[in-house]
């Protein structure tokens, strides 16, 4: 019985869409979705990519512009 019950569970196909784990990897692990069932994006991921962006803009102005 519990032979048979192995060979089903690996036979069904666990693959996890692309689309899928993303998701839940930049969804908001304490409240994932708003009111209205829309996404809600991990704040700390939302913080880095502000910072990146900073620092990538401040490197870019102070490389471009001559003093």
């Amino acid at each position: 019985m519990q032979i048979a019950r192995l060979r089903e569970f690996h036979a069904m196909d666990r693959r996890e869409q692309l689309g899928e784990g993303l998701r839940r990897m930049i969804e908001d692990p304490l409240k994932p979705k708003t009111n209205k069932g829309n996404l809600r994006i991990n704040p700390i991921l939302v913080l880095l990519a502000v910072m990146a962006l900073l620092a990538g803009a401040t490197f870019l102005f102070f490389s471009l512009v001559q003093l």
